[in-house]
Protein backbone atom coordinates (compact mmCIF):
# COMPACT_ATOMS: atom_id res chain seq x y z
CA UNK A 1 0.00 0.00 0.00
CA UNK A 2 1.21 3.32 -1.18
CA UNK A 3 0.30 6.76 0.45
CA UNK A 4 -0.74 8.70 -2.80
CA UNK A 5 -0.55 7.46 -6.47
CA UNK A 6 -0.23 10.01 -8.98
CA UNK A 7 -2.10 9.16 -12.13
CA UNK A 8 -1.77 9.79 -15.94
CA UNK A 9 0.70 12.22 -16.09
CA UNK A 10 3.15 13.51 -18.61
CA UNK A 11 6.61 13.88 -16.47
CA UNK A 12 9.16 16.41 -17.06
CA UNK A 13 12.99 15.48 -16.91
CA UNK A 14 15.80 16.33 -18.50
CA UNK A 15 15.96 13.63 -20.73
CA UNK A 16 12.12 14.27 -22.28
CA UNK A 17 8.36 14.31 -21.74
CA UNK A 18 7.14 10.87 -21.43
CA UNK A 19 3.33 9.20 -19.54
CA UNK A 20 4.27 7.92 -16.31
CA UNK A 21 2.29 7.21 -12.62
CA UNK A 22 3.84 8.28 -9.64
CA UNK A 23 4.13 6.24 -6.26
CA UNK A 24 4.60 8.27 -3.02
CA UNK A 25 5.51 6.20 0.50
CA UNK A 26 6.77 7.60 3.45
CA UNK A 27 7.87 11.07 2.12
CA UNK A 28 9.85 9.99 -0.86
CA UNK A 29 8.78 8.58 -4.44
CA UNK A 30 8.44 4.73 -4.56
CA UNK A 31 7.83 4.03 -7.61
CA UNK A 32 7.77 5.24 -11.52
CA UNK A 33 5.14 3.13 -13.08
CA UNK A 34 3.29 2.62 -16.67
CA UNK A 35 0.34 4.50 -17.68
CA UNK A 36 -3.12 2.79 -17.05
CA UNK A 37 -1.27 0.28 -13.98
CA UNK A 38 -3.41 0.94 -11.05
CA UNK A 39 -2.06 0.29 -7.76
CA UNK A 40 -3.48 0.28 -4.33
CA UNK A 41 -2.73 3.69 -2.57
CA UNK A 42 -4.71 6.01 0.49
CA UNK A 43 -4.96 8.61 -1.81
CA UNK A 44 -5.05 9.00 -5.45
CA UNK A 45 -4.72 11.84 -7.40
CA UNK A 46 -6.20 12.16 -11.17
CA UNK A 47 -3.20 13.91 -13.01
CA UNK A 48 -4.51 13.30 -16.74
CA UNK A 49 -3.40 15.58 -19.35
CA UNK A 50 -0.88 17.39 -16.45
CA UNK A 51 2.48 18.14 -16.33
CA UNK A 52 4.82 16.39 -13.53
CA UNK A 53 7.82 17.91 -12.71
CA UNK A 54 10.17 18.04 -9.99
CA UNK A 55 10.02 21.22 -7.05
CA UNK A 56 12.21 24.00 -8.30
CA UNK A 57 15.67 24.32 -6.62
CA UNK A 58 16.28 28.46 -6.10
CA UNK A 59 20.09 28.52 -5.23
CA UNK A 60 19.91 32.51 -4.90
CA UNK A 61 17.15 34.01 -2.44
CA UNK A 62 17.44 36.42 0.27
CA UNK A 63 14.88 35.91 2.69
CA UNK A 64 15.65 38.74 5.20
CA UNK A 65 15.73 37.42 8.43
CA UNK A 66 16.94 38.08 10.60
CA UNK A 67 17.30 41.73 11.13
CA UNK A 68 15.09 43.10 8.25
CA UNK A 69 11.85 41.28 8.73
CA UNK A 70 9.67 44.11 7.83
CA UNK A 71 10.78 43.33 4.03
CA UNK A 72 10.40 39.42 4.37
CA UNK A 73 10.92 36.94 6.79
CA UNK A 74 11.03 33.14 6.93
CA UNK A 75 7.02 32.11 6.77
CA UNK A 76 6.37 35.03 3.94
CA UNK A 77 9.10 33.81 1.63
CA UNK A 78 8.73 30.27 1.91
CA UNK A 79 5.23 30.70 1.33
CA UNK A 80 5.84 32.91 -1.83
CA UNK A 81 8.51 29.98 -3.00
CA UNK A 82 5.65 27.02 -2.43
CA UNK A 83 3.43 29.21 -4.61
CA UNK A 84 6.23 29.28 -7.01
CA UNK A 85 6.58 26.02 -7.59
CA UNK A 86 10.12 26.22 -5.27
CA UNK A 87 10.60 23.06 -2.54
CA UNK A 88 14.39 23.89 -1.53
CA UNK A 89 15.95 27.49 -1.85
CA UNK A 90 19.22 28.07 -0.59
CA UNK A 91 19.49 31.58 1.68
CA UNK A 92 22.20 33.83 1.40
CA UNK A 93 23.93 35.59 4.22
CA UNK A 94 23.80 39.19 3.91
CA UNK A 95 21.11 39.73 6.51
CA UNK A 96 21.88 41.71 9.93
CA UNK A 97 23.84 40.03 11.12
CA UNK A 98 25.70 38.74 8.18
CA UNK A 99 26.16 34.43 8.41
CA UNK A 100 29.52 34.20 9.25
CA UNK A 101 30.31 32.38 12.05
CA UNK A 102 29.27 29.05 13.65
CA UNK A 103 27.14 31.45 16.28
CA UNK A 104 25.45 33.12 13.64
CA UNK A 105 24.76 29.95 11.44
CA UNK A 106 23.25 28.35 14.59
CA UNK A 107 20.99 31.44 15.81
CA UNK A 108 19.59 31.39 11.96
CA UNK A 109 19.08 27.67 11.76
CA UNK A 110 16.94 27.62 14.78
CA UNK A 111 15.02 30.52 13.15
CA UNK A 112 13.67 28.03 10.62
CA UNK A 113 12.35 25.51 12.84
CA UNK A 114 8.39 25.27 12.55
CA UNK A 115 8.35 28.45 10.57
CA UNK A 116 9.23 27.67 6.83
CA UNK A 117 6.88 25.84 4.51
CA UNK A 118 9.40 24.75 1.96
CA UNK A 119 13.11 23.12 2.90
CA UNK A 120 15.89 25.91 3.49
CA UNK A 121 19.48 25.25 2.96
CA UNK A 122 21.42 28.23 4.47
CA UNK A 123 24.88 29.93 3.08
CA UNK A 124 27.83 31.56 5.09
CA UNK A 125 29.70 34.81 3.86
CA UNK A 126 33.60 34.38 4.15
CA UNK A 127 35.54 37.71 3.78
CA UNK A 128 39.60 37.93 3.71
CA UNK A 129 40.10 37.01 7.32
CA UNK A 130 38.27 33.76 7.80
CA UNK A 131 38.84 30.87 10.43
CA UNK A 132 35.72 28.93 10.31
CA UNK A 133 34.90 27.50 7.23
CA UNK A 134 35.67 23.88 8.21
CA UNK A 135 33.47 24.48 10.98
CA UNK A 136 30.35 25.86 8.96
CA UNK A 137 30.82 23.17 6.45
CA UNK A 138 30.24 20.82 9.63
CA UNK A 139 26.76 22.41 10.45
CA UNK A 140 25.47 22.16 6.69
CA UNK A 141 26.26 25.57 4.93
CA UNK A 142 25.68 25.00 1.13
CA UNK A 143 27.65 27.47 -0.06
CA UNK A 144 30.17 29.81 1.34
CA UNK A 145 30.26 33.48 -0.39
CA UNK A 146 32.63 35.54 -1.72
CA UNK A 147 32.11 38.82 -2.70
CA UNK A 148 34.80 40.40 -5.00
CA UNK A 149 32.56 43.24 -5.35
CA UNK A 150 28.85 44.76 -3.22
CA UNK A 151 28.30 44.12 0.49
CA UNK A 152 29.74 44.86 3.55
CA UNK A 153 33.21 47.23 2.92
CA UNK A 154 34.91 44.35 5.62
CA UNK A 155 34.06 41.21 3.30
CA UNK A 156 35.10 42.30 -0.06
CA UNK A 157 38.27 40.49 -1.09
CA UNK A 158 40.31 42.63 -3.04
CA UNK A 159 43.89 41.22 -2.45
CA UNK A 160 44.33 37.81 -4.95
CA UNK A 161 46.34 36.20 -2.06
CA UNK A 162 43.57 36.44 -0.02
CA UNK A 163 40.95 35.24 -2.47
CA UNK A 164 43.46 32.16 -3.00
CA UNK A 165 43.46 31.23 0.57
CA UNK A 166 39.72 31.59 0.72
CA UNK A 167 39.03 29.51 -2.22
CA UNK A 168 41.85 27.22 -0.81
CA UNK A 169 40.26 26.93 2.35
CA UNK A 170 36.98 26.29 1.27
CA UNK A 171 37.84 23.51 -1.18
CA UNK A 172 39.22 21.48 1.68
CA UNK A 173 36.57 21.81 3.32
CA UNK A 174 34.71 19.76 0.58
CA UNK A 175 33.07 23.08 0.15
CA UNK A 176 31.40 25.51 -3.19
CA UNK A 177 32.48 29.23 -2.96
CA UNK A 178 29.84 30.99 -4.65
CA UNK A 179 31.28 34.22 -6.24
CA UNK A 180 29.48 37.82 -6.70
CA UNK A 181 32.01 39.14 -9.43
CA UNK A 182 32.46 42.78 -9.54
CA UNK A 183 35.01 45.51 -9.68
CA UNK A 184 34.60 47.99 -6.84
CA UNK A 185 37.15 50.34 -8.04
CA UNK A 186 35.57 51.11 -11.47
CA UNK A 187 31.92 50.77 -9.59
CA UNK A 188 33.17 53.40 -7.28
CA UNK A 189 34.40 55.70 -10.02
CA UNK A 190 31.81 55.78 -12.31
CA UNK A 191 29.13 56.10 -9.53
CA UNK A 192 31.44 59.08 -8.32
CA UNK A 193 30.92 60.34 -11.97
CA UNK A 194 27.60 59.78 -12.47
CA UNK A 195 26.26 61.29 -9.45
CA UNK A 196 28.55 64.33 -10.06
CA UNK A 197 26.30 64.94 -13.45
CA UNK A 198 23.53 65.21 -12.08
CA UNK A 199 21.52 62.38 -13.55
CA UNK A 200 19.25 60.42 -11.24
CA UNK A 201 17.38 58.06 -13.67
CA UNK A 202 17.27 54.56 -14.26
CA UNK A 203 19.47 54.89 -16.97
CA UNK A 204 22.20 56.61 -14.84
CA UNK A 205 21.85 54.13 -11.94
CA UNK A 206 22.51 50.82 -14.28
CA UNK A 207 25.54 52.89 -16.50
CA UNK A 208 27.57 52.70 -12.73
CA UNK A 209 27.58 48.88 -13.45
CA UNK A 210 28.84 48.51 -17.17
CA UNK A 211 29.44 44.79 -18.37
CA UNK A 212 33.08 45.91 -17.71
CA UNK A 213 32.59 45.65 -14.19
CA UNK A 214 31.33 42.40 -14.07
CA UNK A 215 33.64 40.85 -16.47
CA UNK A 216 36.82 41.96 -14.44
CA UNK A 217 35.44 39.70 -11.63
CA UNK A 218 34.60 36.86 -13.79
CA UNK A 219 38.19 36.50 -15.07
CA UNK A 220 39.44 37.21 -11.99
CA UNK A 221 37.33 34.13 -10.74
CA UNK A 222 38.07 32.07 -13.39
CA UNK A 223 41.80 32.15 -12.86
CA UNK A 224 41.53 31.42 -9.19
CA UNK A 225 39.34 28.29 -10.05
CA UNK A 226 41.71 26.95 -12.28
CA UNK A 227 44.56 27.44 -10.24
CA UNK A 228 43.51 26.51 -6.95
CA UNK A 229 41.25 23.77 -8.51
CA UNK A 230 38.03 25.07 -6.26
CA UNK A 231 34.43 24.59 -7.10
CA UNK A 232 32.73 27.97 -7.71
CA UNK A 233 29.94 28.95 -8.88
CA UNK A 234 29.31 32.63 -10.15
CA UNK A 235 26.20 34.47 -8.86
CA UNK A 236 24.25 36.95 -11.26
CA UNK A 237 25.51 36.68 -14.56
CA UNK A 238 24.21 39.62 -16.78
CA UNK A 239 26.06 40.35 -19.55
CA UNK A 240 27.39 38.48 -23.16
CA UNK A 241 30.66 39.28 -22.47
CA UNK A 242 30.82 37.42 -19.36
CA UNK A 243 28.93 34.71 -21.13
CA UNK A 244 32.44 34.75 -23.41
CA UNK A 245 34.96 34.19 -20.38
CA UNK A 246 32.88 31.44 -19.02
CA UNK A 247 33.12 29.63 -22.62
CA UNK A 248 36.55 29.65 -22.68
CA UNK A 249 36.54 27.82 -19.36
CA UNK A 250 34.05 25.24 -20.34
CA UNK A 251 35.65 22.54 -20.21
CA UNK A 252 37.66 23.19 -16.64
CA UNK A 253 35.17 21.34 -14.45
CA UNK A 254 34.92 22.94 -11.48
CA UNK A 255 33.43 26.13 -12.66
CA UNK A 256 29.43 27.04 -12.89
CA UNK A 257 27.26 29.75 -12.59
CA UNK A 258 23.62 31.36 -12.38
CA UNK A 259 21.56 33.76 -14.58
CA UNK A 260 18.36 35.25 -13.00
CA UNK A 261 14.69 34.71 -14.86
CA UNK A 262 14.94 38.77 -14.75
CA UNK A 263 17.76 38.83 -16.62
CA UNK A 264 16.62 36.42 -19.22
CA UNK A 265 13.20 38.25 -19.94
CA UNK A 266 13.85 41.71 -18.94
CA UNK A 267 15.81 44.26 -20.59
CA UNK A 268 17.11 47.90 -19.67
CA UNK A 269 13.56 49.32 -21.90
CA UNK A 270 11.83 47.24 -18.99
CA UNK A 271 14.21 49.61 -16.59
CA UNK A 272 13.08 52.92 -17.94
CA UNK A 273 9.29 51.59 -18.07
CA UNK A 274 9.37 49.75 -14.33
CA UNK A 275 11.54 53.17 -12.58
CA UNK A 276 12.73 52.21 -9.83
CA UNK A 277 10.84 49.37 -9.39
CA UNK A 278 13.20 48.01 -12.17
CA UNK A 279 16.29 49.29 -10.22
CA UNK A 280 18.55 46.12 -9.51
CA UNK A 281 22.14 44.59 -9.15
CA UNK A 282 23.94 43.91 -11.55
CA UNK A 283 21.07 45.65 -13.68
CA UNK A 284 18.83 44.86 -16.57
CA UNK A 285 20.85 45.09 -19.99
CA UNK A 286 19.89 45.55 -23.41
CA UNK A 287 18.42 42.87 -25.54
CA UNK A 288 21.32 41.57 -27.16
CA UNK A 289 22.48 40.57 -23.92
CA UNK A 290 19.43 39.01 -22.79
CA UNK A 291 19.56 36.85 -26.08
CA UNK A 292 22.74 35.83 -25.45
CA UNK A 293 21.76 34.75 -22.13
CA UNK A 294 19.55 32.72 -23.45
CA UNK A 295 21.23 31.08 -25.71
CA UNK A 296 24.23 30.36 -22.68
CA UNK A 297 21.70 28.59 -20.61
CA UNK A 298 19.91 26.20 -23.57
CA UNK A 299 23.52 25.32 -24.27
CA UNK A 300 24.73 24.70 -21.05
CA UNK A 301 27.25 27.41 -20.58
CA UNK A 302 25.69 28.81 -17.57
CA UNK A 303 23.98 26.00 -15.89
CA UNK A 304 21.38 27.03 -13.54
CA UNK A 305 18.71 29.44 -12.91
CA UNK A 306 18.28 31.37 -10.04
CA UNK A 307 16.08 33.74 -8.94
CA UNK A 308 17.95 36.49 -6.46
CA UNK A 309 15.14 36.82 -4.68
CA UNK A 310 15.55 40.08 -2.82
CA UNK A 311 12.58 42.07 -1.90
CA UNK A 312 11.58 45.62 -0.99
CA UNK A 313 8.82 47.41 0.19
CA UNK A 314 6.75 49.49 -2.27
CA UNK A 315 7.79 52.13 -0.19
CA UNK A 316 11.37 51.54 -0.45
CA UNK A 317 11.21 51.40 -4.27
CA UNK A 318 9.26 54.58 -4.30
CA UNK A 319 12.01 56.54 -2.61
CA UNK A 320 13.75 56.28 -5.78
CA UNK A 321 10.72 57.68 -8.12
CA UNK A 322 12.25 61.58 -8.35
CA UNK A 323 15.99 60.49 -7.22
CA UNK A 324 17.21 56.85 -8.33
CA UNK A 325 20.42 57.21 -5.64
CA UNK A 326 17.65 56.39 -2.49
CA UNK A 327 15.94 53.25 -4.21
CA UNK A 328 16.30 49.86 -2.45
CA UNK A 329 17.96 47.76 -5.59
CA UNK A 330 16.50 44.21 -6.09
CA UNK A 331 13.79 42.38 -7.18
CA UNK A 332 11.30 40.03 -5.93
CA UNK A 333 11.21 35.98 -7.41
CA UNK A 334 10.06 33.39 -5.52
CA UNK A 335 6.43 33.54 -7.01
CA UNK A 336 6.99 34.14 -10.44
CA UNK A 337 10.01 31.79 -10.34
CA UNK A 338 7.92 29.33 -12.68
CA UNK A 339 5.89 31.25 -14.57
CA UNK A 340 8.74 33.35 -15.63
CA UNK A 341 10.24 30.02 -16.83
CA UNK A 342 6.89 29.51 -18.65
CA UNK A 343 6.43 32.18 -20.92
CA UNK A 344 10.85 31.72 -21.74
CA UNK A 345 9.43 28.19 -22.88
CA UNK A 346 6.47 29.72 -24.45
CA UNK A 347 8.59 32.46 -26.70
CA UNK A 348 11.13 29.05 -27.38
CA UNK A 349 14.17 30.58 -25.42
CA UNK A 350 14.22 26.95 -23.67
CA UNK A 351 12.22 23.97 -23.77
CA UNK A 352 10.09 22.26 -20.51
CA UNK A 353 13.27 19.71 -20.12
CA UNK A 354 15.41 22.93 -19.53
CA UNK A 355 13.64 24.63 -17.44
CA UNK A 356 14.00 21.06 -15.32
CA UNK A 357 17.30 20.67 -15.56
CA UNK A 358 18.03 24.13 -14.79
CA UNK A 359 15.55 24.82 -12.11
CA UNK A 360 15.74 21.47 -10.70
CA UNK A 361 18.26 18.89 -11.24
CA UNK A 362 21.40 20.87 -11.67
CA UNK A 363 21.52 22.97 -8.92
CA UNK A 364 20.57 19.98 -7.07
CA UNK A 365 23.69 18.44 -8.30
CA UNK A 366 25.82 21.94 -7.90
CA UNK A 367 25.14 21.88 -4.48
CA UNK A 368 25.27 18.61 -3.30
CA UNK A 369 21.72 17.76 -2.15
CA UNK A 370 21.21 15.49 -5.58
CA UNK A 371 19.15 13.05 -5.65
CA UNK A 372 17.52 13.95 -2.49
CA UNK A 373 16.19 16.96 -4.50
CA UNK A 374 15.77 18.13 -8.10
CA UNK A 375 14.52 14.87 -9.70
CA UNK A 376 12.21 12.39 -10.24
CA UNK A 377 13.43 9.33 -9.27
CA UNK A 378 12.75 6.34 -7.13
CA UNK A 379 14.37 6.95 -3.50
CA UNK A 380 14.23 10.70 -4.27
CA UNK A 381 12.13 13.24 -1.67
CA UNK A 382 8.56 13.30 -3.12
CA UNK A 383 8.86 17.34 -4.01
CA UNK A 384 6.66 17.49 -7.26
CA UNK A 385 4.76 20.26 -8.94
CA UNK A 386 1.45 19.68 -10.98
CA UNK A 387 0.98 21.88 -13.73
CA UNK A 388 -2.05 22.82 -16.25
CA UNK A 389 -0.44 23.39 -19.32
CA UNK A 390 -3.85 24.39 -21.15
CA UNK A 391 -4.75 27.09 -18.57
CA UNK A 392 -3.11 30.74 -18.52
CA UNK A 393 -1.95 32.46 -15.48
CA UNK A 394 -1.81 36.37 -15.34
CA UNK A 395 0.70 37.82 -12.56
CA UNK A 396 -1.05 40.25 -10.27
CA UNK A 397 0.67 42.49 -7.21
CA UNK A 398 -2.33 41.23 -5.25
CA UNK A 399 -1.66 38.06 -5.71
CA UNK A 400 1.65 38.27 -4.12
CA UNK A 401 2.65 36.25 -0.81
CA UNK A 402 5.78 38.05 0.15
CA UNK A 403 5.79 41.29 2.08
CA UNK A 404 6.97 42.92 -0.75
CA UNK A 405 3.50 43.04 -2.35
CA UNK A 406 4.69 43.42 -6.12
CA UNK A 407 6.17 42.41 -9.11
CA UNK A 408 8.33 43.50 -11.79
CA UNK A 409 6.27 40.86 -13.99
CA UNK A 410 2.87 42.07 -13.15
CA UNK A 411 0.20 41.77 -16.15
CA UNK A 412 2.40 39.47 -17.71
CA UNK A 413 -0.18 36.41 -18.78
CA UNK A 414 2.02 33.09 -19.03
CA UNK A 415 0.81 29.73 -20.56
CA UNK A 416 0.78 27.18 -17.95
CA UNK A 417 -0.95 27.05 -14.32
CA UNK A 418 0.71 25.39 -11.21
CA UNK A 419 -2.41 23.62 -10.05
CA UNK A 420 -0.50 21.36 -6.82
CA UNK A 421 3.08 21.51 -5.42
CA UNK A 422 3.86 18.56 -2.93
CA UNK A 423 6.60 19.03 -0.67
CA UNK A 424 7.93 15.38 0.72
CA UNK A 425 4.84 13.59 -0.69
CA UNK A 426 2.37 16.57 1.45
CA UNK A 427 0.36 19.14 -0.53
CA UNK A 428 1.73 22.85 0.66
CA UNK A 429 -0.26 24.80 -2.30
CA UNK A 430 -3.19 24.12 -4.03
CA UNK A 431 -4.49 26.70 -6.82
CA UNK A 432 -1.72 29.35 -5.83
CA UNK A 433 -2.90 29.19 -2.24
CA UNK A 434 -0.62 27.44 0.84
CA UNK A 435 -1.90 24.98 3.17
CA UNK A 436 -1.51 23.35 6.24
CA UNK A 437 1.04 23.94 8.78
CA UNK A 438 4.74 25.01 7.85
CA UNK A 439 6.64 21.49 7.32
CA UNK A 440 9.47 22.62 6.11
CA UNK A 441 13.16 21.38 7.27
CA UNK A 442 16.64 22.99 7.38
CA UNK A 443 18.51 20.82 4.70
CA UNK A 444 22.16 20.22 5.25
CA UNK A 445 24.98 19.64 1.99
Amino acid sequence: MFDTLIRGADLVTPDGIGPKSIAIRDSRIAAIIPPGEDIDARDKIDAAGKLVMPGLVDAHVHLREPGFEHKEDFPSGTMAAAAGGVTTLMDMPTDDPWTTTVADFEHKRDLLKNRIHVDVALQAAVGPQHNQIEALAKLGAISFEIFLAGGRPDFQVDKDGDFRDLLQAINGAGGVAGITAGDPGLIAKLSNEIKASGRHDIAAFNAVRPPLSEITGVERGCAMAADTGARIHFRQISCGASVDILNRFADHGTISSEVTPHNLLLTDEDAARLGPFGAVIPPLRPKVDCCTLRNALRNGIIDIVATDHAPHLVAEKERGRDDIWKVAPGLPGLQTFAAVMFELVAQGAINLSDMVRACAEQPARLFGIYPQKGTLAVGSDADLVIVDQNTTNTITDDDQLSKAGWTPFAGLTTQGYIERVILRGRTICLNGKPIGTPTGVFLKS
